[in-house]
């Protein structure tokens, strides 16, 4: 076990934390770190530096979006939860097999249908020093109830703290997927300690192989080893730095001038480039990421099943692949994420098929056709699938208006019922309630379609508390083709995970999302 940092040196951190740390979207200092106390630097603007054991000091990753808010129950945007992952830890961690494993807790079992006991690591601490309790675990979760991401842990009643390493959480009902909820990035375990000594920006305190140090909004995101990691496998990369690239080609370019050892999804059209650089390695495999069309089904016409069941036998996917991610992807007809258990593909579904279209259009009584307007986000990929869909859609009498904007007015005007029809994504790679639940249950904020049934809403119930396993499979199947013949979205393709990096990057843990953790990883020298 290793030991917890003196009081003396808590004390010192925690002053650290106290005056340079800022807020939000400021320019902003986290726990010192960059000194050479702990053997880290800042990375120079090659991302040359190099580090006293066979690896580079610094690894930076230059991302396609830019970070835009750290508290972890205040955000659930994958560009954040990657700089948490290599400071915040779970009590569970979800691996790329679909399981969940042990990591600030030891072992748990259920005491009964609606309470699980779980045994806390007792030589774990926050990058403070303090150590880390039951009674973190219970502030976090309490304080998860009242958050933006209260979701998450919706089914959780209560938590109670049994002693400094035990705790029992109380569920509502038995939940098939707590475990993956209780993994999610925003209800990562937080010191308590410091939220009551009234620091500023106390989330930035976490127990992770790395610790804050300086984030400047659109420039870059820092954090730098920890230097007493209680864990068996600290990191190795003295920091690691995320640098935004909103420009794909400008990542490329990084990449292969060594200023970035990662280029997060670099442009399909310049992949050749890079895959015959000999320094860079192109790695592609099945995402998980789901590009989808959808409507809102409380706004006429769009209230009409067979209407919406006529727009989704014109869209040619195919055309909508190639467009997108020049074919980099996989076509799909059900609306759950590939890779999700229960993940069913097999029903009949609407193919492209425009004189099914045609018939769909006069049998919901629009033989004449009609003028709608689409939404969409005013990046990549949506505005080139957008041209392909309105050109599809005019083939039977829809004449459609492209109307763009931001990423964050999309979703408020969608959230607000504003739209007609839209285009958007949906990201998952554990937990498929995260799918059925968010996205069709009644009243959910992120159910953007506003689509209510009381058959799905039992349904998913079904899947997330049913025990025996055939029942559930039964379950989430016939959830699945209900749904894809209710059409209240056309998913339209799964995108192909691709990451370009430094040819001696190692310790990567990809995940076919992008939810990737990099707190093992370094570049070796």
């Amino acid at each position: 076990m290793k030991r917890f940092l003196s009081a003396m040196l808590g004390a010192a951190m925690l002053l650290s934390l106290l005056t340079g740390c800022g807020g939000g979207k400021d320019s902003t200092s986290g726990s010192g770190g960059s000194d050479s106390s702990n053997g880290s630097s800042s990375a120079d603007s090659s991302g040359g530096s190099s580090g006293s054991g066979g690896y580079k000091s610094d690894l930076i990753i230059g991302t396609a979006t830019d970070i835009n808010n750290l508290n972890l129950q205040e955000q659930q945007d994958a560009a954040n939860n990657i700089v948490l992952k290599t400071t915040h830890e779970n009590l569970v961690r979800f691996t790329n097999e679909g399981t969940c494993v042990p990591c600030l807790a030891t072992e748990w079992e259920y005491l009964d249908d609606t309470h699980i006991q779980f045994k806390l690591v007792e030589n774990a601490h926050f990058s403070t020093g303090d150590p880390l309790t039951a009674a973190d675990v219970k502030f976090t979760y309490d304080m998860a109830k009242d958050s933006y991401v209260s979701s998450v842990l919706s089914n959780v009643v209560s938590t109670e703290v049994v002693d400094d390493y035990t705790v029992v959480l109380e569920l509502a009902k038995y939940d098939n997927e707590l475990l993956p909820s209780l993994a999610s990035v925003p209800v990562a375990i937080q010191s308590k300690a410091a939220y009551d000594s009234g620091m500023e920006n106390p989330w930035y305190v976490g127990s992770g192989r790395y610790q804050f140090d300086e984030w400047v909004e659109g420039q870059f995101c820092r954090v730098v080893k920890v230097a007493d990691y209680w864990g068996d496998d600290p990191g190795t990369a003295d920091s690691i730095e995320f640098r935004p690239y909103l420009e794909a080609s400008s990542r490329v370019i990084a990449l292969q001038n060594g200023e970035i050892d990662v280029c997060i999804d670099p442009p399909i059209n310049e992949l050749q480039y890079l895959e015959e650089d000999e320094n860079i390695t192109v790695e592609e495999k099945t995402g998980s990421r789901l590009f989808y069309f959808a409507f809102n089904v409380e706004k006429a016409p769009w209230d009409n099943q067979t209407l919406r069941q006529a727009v989704a036998c014109a869209i040619d996917r195919e055309s909508v692949l190639q467009a997108a991610v020049y074919g980099k992807g996989t076509p799909q007809t059900t609306i759950l994420n590939r890779g999700l258990w229960g993940f069913y593909d097999d029903m009949e579904g609407f193919d492209y098929d425009v004189e099914r279209a045609k018939s769909l259009m006069a049998d919901a009584g629009y033989a004449n056709g009609l003028s709608t307007t689409l939404l969409i986000a005013n990046s990549a990929p949506y505005t080139n699938i957008a041209q392909v869909i309105q050109a599809n859609l005019k083939e039977i009498g829809i004449d459609v208006e492209i109307q763009t904007v931001e990423d964050a007015t999309l979703k408020t005007m969608c959230k607000n019922g504003e739209q007609e029809l839209y285009l958007w994504r949906w990201n998952e790679d554990s937990k498929v309630d995260f799918v059925y639940r968010d996205l069709y249950y009644t009243g959910s904020g992120s159910n953007y379609h506003h689509y209510s049934d009381p058959h799905v809403d039992e349904l998913v119930d079904v899947v997330n508390t049913e025990k025996d396993e055939e029942k559930r499979m039964q379950a989430g199947i016939e959830l699945q083709e209900y749904l894809v013949d209710a059409c209240p979205q056309v998913p339209l393709y799964i995108a192909n995970l691709v990451i370009a990096y430094n040819k001696n990057l190692t310790g990567t843990l990809l995940f076919p999302g992008g939810n990737h953790d990099w707190s093992h990883a370094y570049v070796a020298q």
